[in-house]
C-alpha cells in the first residue's frame, strides 16, 4: 500500500485527532488523480494544526498498540453453598479482569495523546465476545477473539504462546506492534506470568507492575515508566517496541460513552482459530501445557471465633476480656522461649530427619532463588530455604541457593548456608548490579540448562513473579504460582497447592512432563527456619558474558520505599484499618493502637484507593500477604481480596459494628460495636496493665 493511502486511512479513521507521519518525499499524487482531495487534505492540516502533530522523516506513527485482556468470573459474586461447602458457579457473571481495564485505559490515553490504533485480543470461548464489546465501547478500534476448542485447558505457558501467535497474525494486516499492554494479574489466578511470557516470545523488554508512564519520546523511540515493587520505586527506560503490565493505581478506567456503546454493539469482531494463527497443535491447550490441575477442593469453613458485643457489654469490659485472651495465647509478646538451635543440635536434627520418606530413582537438586536488592536479601528467600530443605530430603538430594548479582555472592552465600543451603550457585557480573528480568533471566536460564535442577522455588514478590514468568518461558517449563503448600507424591511428582478465586477454591497443580518444576510462594506463607551460624558448603561460581550496550531495559533510578517503621512484611503485629474508619484522619487512632502493641499500620485496598493512606500499607490479594503473630482488623468488612492476604496470621482480632461482616469468619476474637469506643478502651487496658509499648509508628 502506498503511503498516501495509509495517511488517508488513518485520517478517516481518527478524524484528525491522530499523529500523522509523512516522509519528506511524499508526493501530491493521490488515488484516482485526486488533486482536489490533496488540496482539501492540506487545507485540513492547516485548519487543524493544533490537533495534529506532523512529523517528517519518520514513518512509524501512528502507533500500533495491542491490549491483551481476559474474561474472568466476578469473584465478588462467588458464594459457597453452606450445605455442600462447594463453590456456586451458576449465575456468576463474567467481567473484564479489573487490571485489564487499566491496561485498556493506558492504551487509550496513548491514542488520545499521541495517536494510535488500539486493538484488543482475548483468548476464550465465544462468550468472551462480551468483554471485547465492552472494550470497543471504551474506545478500542478493533477486537480479536482467539477461540478454538484446541486452546481449552491452556496453562500460562501455552496461553502466552497462543497470544504470541495471535499478535503475529494481527501484525500481518496492522503492521508491527509498538506496545503490548496487559493487566498486572488476573484475579482468577493471580499468576502475573502471561505478560512476561509474551514479551519473551516477542523479544520485547517488559515493564511489569507499571504504575505510571512518565515520558514518551516517539522520535527516539523510548519511554520511561514508574515500576513499584515491595521495597521501593524504580524508574525504568525501555525502547519501543515493548510490553507493559499495568497496575490498578496507574489510572482510572473510563466509562463507555453512549456513542461507544452503540458502535460496539454492531462492531465486527474478528475470530481467529488455531489454523488462522498457524499455532503448533503440540504447544496449545491442555496438550501443550506443562502444568495441569490435579484436583480442586473448597476449603472447609473455619471454626467461629469468640466475640463480645458492645450492645450487651461495656467497652471497658470487652477490652479486659480481649486483653486476657491475647495474654493467654501469647499474642502480645514472644511465645514461650525456645532456645535457638546450635550447630550440633541442628546436625542431630538433620540425622533424625534423614529417616523421612525418600523416593526411589534419581532426582535433581531443589533450588531456591535468593532475591535481594544490592545484597540485602528478601525474607521470603530464607522462608523458602526451609521448605526447600524439607523437599530435598524427600528427593534424597540437596537444597541449593541461586544467587545472581554483582559482588554479593560471598556475603549471601554465608547467609544461605546459615539458613540451611547445602550448596550455592553464584553468577556475578557488573551488568547484574540491578535486577532486570532480561539479564537475570539469561543468567538463571544459563544455570538451569547446565545443572538441571528438579525444582526451582522463587518468592512471590513483584520481582520474583516477573523473573519466574520470563525464566519459565525461556526454559519452557511449568510454573505454579502463589503456592501455599508444596508436596511430593509417591511417584516423585511435585505438587503445588494454591488458592483460586480469592481463596474460595484450592487447586493442586502438577507438572509431570517437564523439568524443572517452578513454583512461587508469597512472603510469610512458609515459616522462617532458624539461622545457624558456622555452617558451610560448596560454592560454584558460574561466569556469564553480558554487554550493557546490548541490554534493552535501563534502570534510571531507584527510590527506597518510605514505610511506616519497618516493612510490613517484617512486622510481628499489624493494625489494619478499613472504610469503617470514615476518613483518613481517623487513622490516628490506629497509629495509637499500633504504638501500644508495637506494631505497624496496614490498610485495605478500599482505603488505599480513597487515598487515605499510601499503597505501601495495602494488605490483600493486590497488596502484600502477611503472616504475623497478631493482626487487628479495625473497621474492615472482610472482602475476599483482603482475607486472602491475612487469614493465616497466628491471632486475628476483628472490630466491626456489623456482626455479619465476613471478617469475623476468620477472626479468633472479635468485638462487635463502634470502633471509636472499642479501640480507646483496648489502649487504656493495655496501658493499665503495663503492656503498652512506647513506639510511635506514624502512617505516611
Amino acid at each position: 500500500m502506498k503511503i498516501e493511502h495509509r495517511v488517508l486511512e488513518f485520517w478517516d479513521l481518527y478524524c484528525g485527532s491522530v499523529v500523522l507521519c509523512l516522509p519528506l518525499n511524499l508526493t501530491r499524487e493521490m488515488p484516482g488523480g485526486g488533486s482536489t482531495k490533496w488540496h482539501y487534505f492540506t487545507n485540513f492540516l492547516n485548519n487543524h494544526a493544533s490537533r495534529i502533530l506532523l512529523i517528517t522523516g519518520f514513518s512509524h506513527l501512528p502507533l500500533n498498540i495491542i491490549v491483551s485482556i481476559k474474561q474472568v468470573p466476578d469473584t465478588n459474586d462467588m458464594r459457597i453453598d453452606p450445605k455442600t461447602n462447594n463453590l456456586i458457579r451458576e449465575g456468576v457473571p463474567a467481567v473484564v479482569n479489573p487490571t485489564d481495564l487499566n491496561a485498556i485505559e493506558e492504551a487509550l490515553q496513548f491514542k488520545d495523546k499521541y495517536g494510535a490504533r488500539v486493538s484488543v485480543v482475548t483468548m476464550g470461548p465465544p462468550q468472551a465476545e462480551q468483554s471485547l464489546r465492552e472494550s470497543l465501547a471504551m474506545g478500542v478500534d478493533q477486537a480479536y477473539l482467539l477461540t478454538d476448542r484446541a486452546f481449552g485447558g491452556a496453562d500460562t505457558l501455552a496461553t502466552s504462546y497462543s497470544l504470541w501467535k495471535a499478535i503475529q497474525k494481527i501484525e500481518e494486516t496492522d503492521g508491527p506492534t509498538d506496545i503490548v499492554f496487559f493487566g498486572k494479574v488476573a484475579i482468577d489466578g493471580e499468576t502475573g506470568q502471561v505478560g512476561p511470557g509474551v514479551a519473551v516470545r516477542l523479544n520485547y523488554p517488559v515493564v511489569t507492575y507499571c504504575s505510571r508512564i512518565l515520558k514518551v519520546d516517539l522520535e527516539k523511540r523510548f519511554l520511561d515508566a514508574e515500576r513499584r515493587v515491595e521495597d521501593g520505586v524504580e524508574i525504568v527506560r525501555v525502547p519501543i517496541p515493548c510490553s507493559i503490565t499495568v497496575t490498578e493505581s496507574a489510572n482510572e478506567p473510563r466509562q463507555a460513552s453512549i456513542d461507544g456503546l452503540i458502535k460496539a454493539k454492531s462492531a465486527k469482531i474478528i475470530s481467529l482459530n488455531k489454523d488462522a494463527v498457524a499455532a503448533d497443535p503440540k504447544r496449545i491447550g491442555l496438550g501443550g501445557s506443562p502444568t495441569y490441575v490435579k484436583k480442586v477442593v473448597t476449603p472447609p469453613p473455619k471454626k467461629a471465633g469468640e466475640a463480645k458485643d458492645l450492645s450487651t457489654t461495656s467497652p471497658s469490659d470487652a477490652a479486659k476480656w480481649l486483653v486476657d485472651k491475647l495474654v493467654q495465647v501469647s499474642a502480645l509478646g514472644a511465645k514461650p522461649s525456645i532456645h535457638a538451635e546450635t550447630k550440633e543440635t541442628q546436625l542431630k536434627t538433620q540425622v533424625a530427619e534423614a529417616a523421612v520418606r525418600k523416593l526411589p530413582g534419581e532426582h535433581g537438586d531443589v533450588w531456591v532463588y535468593v532475591e535481594h536488592r544490592f545484597g540485602a536479601p528478601a525474607r521470603v528467600s530464607w522462608e523458602l530455604m526451609g521448605e526447600g530443605k524439607r523437599l530435598s530430603r524427600i528427593y534424597g538430594t540437596r537444597v541449593c541457593a541461586v544467587i545472581i548479582g554483582d559482588s554479593v555472592g560471598e556475603q549471601l552465600s554465608r547467609e544461605a548456608f546459615a539458613y540451611g543451603a547445602d550448596m550455592v550457585y553464584v553468577t556475578e557480573h557488573p551488568v547484574l548490579h540491578d535486577y532486570r528480568s532480561e539479564t537475570y533471566g539469561k543468567a538463571f536460564a544459563n544455570l538451569s540448562n547446565k545443572y538441571h535442577p528438579e525444582v526451582i522455588l522463587m518468592g512471590g514478590t513483584n520481582n520474583g513473579r516477573d523473573l519466574a514468568g520470563v525464566l519459565a518461558t525461556v526454559i519452557e517449563t511449568g510454573l505454579i504460582a502463589d503456592c501455599t503448600s508444596l508436596e511430593v507424591d509417591e511417584k516423585g511428582g511435585f505438587n503445588g497447592t494454591r488458592p483460586d478465586f480469592g481463596g474460595k477454591e484450592m487447586s493442586t497443580i502438577v507438572c509431570p512432563r517437564t523439568k524443572p518444576t517452578m513454583a512461587s510462594v508469597r512472603t510469610r506463607v512458609m515459616k522462617m527456619p532458624d539461622r545457624v551460624e558456622g555452617l558451610n558448603g560448596e560454592i560454584v561460581f558460574e561466569p556469564i558474558e553480558l554487554n550493557e550496550d546490548h541490554i534493552k531495559e535501563k534502570i534510571v533510578s531507584f527510590t527506597p520505599m518510605e514505610k511506616a517503621g519497618a516493612k510490613l512484611e517484617n512486622a510481628e503485629v499489624i493494625v489494619t484499618g478499613g472504610r469503617g474508619l470514615g476518613n483518613a484522619k481517623n487513622f490516628a487512632i490506629l497509629e495509637e493502637l499500633a504504638a501500644a502493641v508495637g506494631g505497624q499500620v496496614g490498610a485495605t485496598r478500599a482505603v488505599v484507593y480513597l487515598d487515605w493512606i499510601g499503597k505501601e500499607h495495602q494488605i490483600g490479594q493486590t497488596g502484600i500477604t502477611v503472616r504475623v503473630r497478631l493482626y487487628f482488623a479495625v473497621g474492615v468488612s472482610g472482602a475476599v481480596q483482603h482475607l486472602v492476604g491475612m487469614e493465616n496470621c497466628d491471632t486475628i482480632v476483628a472490630i466491626n459494628k456489623d456482626p455479619d461482616a465476613p471478617i469475623f469468619s476468620v477472626a479468633h476474637f472479635g468485638i462487635v460495636g463502634d470502633l471509636f469506643q472499642a479501640v480507646p478502651a483496648i489502649i487504656d487496658e493495655l496501658k493499665a496493665r503495663g503492656l503498652a509499648k512506647q513506639i510511635p509508628i506514624p502512617a505516611k
